[in-house]
């Protein structure tokens, strides 16, 4: 458990409790002198250099929001609720919003320029369309303000949120354009993160049914049924614990059905999997496109 009276003391505190190294926890982030001098009391970090290092260390809640006032923290306020507009289709006013700090771009830190490209590239995406190896290129050039000697084989054990996201991006980009094994690597470095670093356990067990999702279909894809069928079966209880309804339940479902099918198990319980995977992807009902495929499927085999 975290112990310390400082901030300073909390965070060294956190990061042996993790067993991390300043180098990992500070990685792409600040130098590693300036986190030991934090760690001692001996200097502050800027609020959104706190910001990140708590992010890394899973202790997204431990400051006062008061705290984050800075320019920069506000210039990635800013981005985040320009990338919700994306999400939302409100294209308009995420241009908007991103038009409204972009003259200040050349003065941001590289963490911040990694979520405005973020953001632009998304914007990109639903406005002007780019193909998935260009998606795939812009996304290795955005982890690389934070992860310089980024390699999808040799990745670091600790991610912020946006690294994460983006690894996860870069992940469904090497598999739609056919490596399913190096997809396969950043997804098992994805969920190993979720599974071993001790932080917010519903954020962890959210963020963990979806890259299980991801990784079955990729070795669905690279034909190893078996162990697809793990880490599907993996996805699914994980999310069942959290007592939410979720695309992603619904995809594992699917996922254990064409597993079941490849392999020649039960095919009762593939026939089950395949019509809950149905059911709940109706009432969740977010892409359509996937409740047609799980219904197709259920049509064909059952």
């Amino acid at each position: 458990m975290t112990t310390g009276t400082t901030l300073g003391e909390i965070i060294k505190s956190r990061r042996e409790e993790l067993g991390a190294t300043r180098e990992e926890i500070c990685h792409g982030i600040c130098t590693v002198s300036m986190l030991y001098k934090v760690e001692n009391d001996l200097k502050q970090f800027y609020p959104e250099t706190l910001a990140l290092i708590l992010e890394r260390l899973g202790m997204h809640n431990v400051f006062d929001g008061d705290l984050i006032t800075t320019t920069n923290y506000r210039y990635i306020q800013t981005i985040r609720q320009a990338t919700n507009q994306v999400l939302s289709n409100n294209t308009e006013k995420a241009a908007e919003l991103l038009a409204s700090i972009e003259k200040d771009y050349d003065t941001f830190p590289a963490t911040t320029k990694q979520e405005f490209d973020r953001c632009e590239t998304l914007l990109t995406e639903r406005t002007a369309g780019m193909s998935t190896r260009q998606k795939l290129e812009s996304f290795e050039k955005i982890i690389r303000y934070t992860i310089e000697d980024y390699n999808p084989a040799s990745l670091p054990p600790y991610f912020t949120d946006s690294e994460f996201y983006v690894l996860t991006v870069i992940a469904n980009c090497y598999y739609f354009l056919g490596d399913c094994d190096t997809a396969i690597l950043i997804n098992r470095c994805l969920k190993r993160y979720l599974e071993e670093v001790l932080m917010d356990r519903t954020r962890a067990a959210r963020s963990l049914t979806l890259t299980c999702n991801n990784l079955a279909e990729m070795l669905i894809g690279r034909g190893d049924y078996e162990e697809a069928l793990e880490i599907a079966r993996e996805g699914f209880e994980n999310g069942k614990r959290l007592n939410e309804i979720s695309e992603a339940i619904s995809s594992c479902m699917y996922n254990i059905s064409v597993c079941l099918l490849k392999t020649g198990d039960s095919y009762e319980e593939a026939k089950q999997m395949a019509s809950d995977a149905y059911l709940t992807s109706r009432v969740y009902n977010v892409i359509p496109a996937y409740t047609n495929l799980y219904k197709a499927f259920l049509d064909e085999n059952f």
